[in-house]
């Protein structure tokens, strides 16, 4: 019986070391990969921008007294570089972003010609907008958008005489107007993302008489706009 005893537990030994020592050849099971957290576009962010303006703006001549078209037109094509600061807030909801932006921008856009010996001038200074913004998220840090909204501008015309014919006058019109336009938005970083955006302007007709000439001006100035920025997201 001893020996049957003995016979038993060398081969229960046996078969706990056999099982032990496949367990410990079995490596331990991969902790599940953790996914990189997703970017997320809402928040504050005010940032730079900069780009090139150009533009047609269509002077038409009337006689004042009658209101008459005098035949006389001609077209300014103001051209010129800007720059400024913007500011804006996104809401992200699933892949669609909502938003409001506003910007200001300095930049001498401008053009001068020169007919029957007179030199006239078209050019703006500044240029502001506030526009509310809608956009798509087909990669989390990639955003396509398209924006629209009202804008803001101070057109200024000049007019010289070569001849000293008429006095040299001058005409300051502020104007309100509507802005539309698209872009693409990158996240560089958590707190960082860069844009290309196209704009077009439209600032309807204005109506003014130049003193001390019998002529009414009208004019449509309307502008086409490339910006890139760099925005700092809060």
């Amino acid at each position: 019986m001893v020996q049957r005893w003995l016979a038993g537990f060398v081969s229960a030994t046996l078969v706990f070391s056999a099982t032990a020592a496949k367990a410990a050849d079995i490596s331990p099971e991969a902790s599940p990969a953790v996914a990189a957290p997703t970017f997320n576009w809402t928040g504050l962010y005010v940032g730079v921008q900069g780009g090139y303006q150009w533009s047609n703006d269509r002077s038409t001549e009337f006689v004042t007294a009658t209101g008459a078209p005098t035949g006389f037109a001609q077209d300014f094509q103001p051209t010129g570089g800007l720059g400024g600061v913007h500011v804006g807030y996104n809401y992200q909801i699933d892949r669609i972003v909502l938003g409001i932006e506003g910007d200001a921008e300095l930049g001498r856009v401008s053009d001068s010609l020169t007919a029957f010996g007179n030199t006239f001038e078209a050019r703006k200074n500044w240029e502001a907008s506030i526009r509310g913004r809608l956009g798509v998220t087909p990669m989390d840090r990639l955003l396509l958008y398209v924006t629209g909204g009202a804008s803001f501008t101070e057109l200024k015309y000049s007019y010289v005489s070569l001849a000293n014919a008429f006095p040299p006058a001058n005409a300051t019109i502020s104007k309100t107007g509507w802005t539309v336009g698209g872009g693409g938005e990158v996240a560089l970083t958590d707190w960082m993302t860069a844009r290309l955006e196209y704009r077009y302007s439209d600032f309807g007709t204005t109506r003014f008489d130049w003193p001390g000439v019998a002529g009414t001006y009208e004019q449509h100035p309307r502008f086409h706009t490339v910006r890139a920025g760099i925005s700092l997201k809060f």
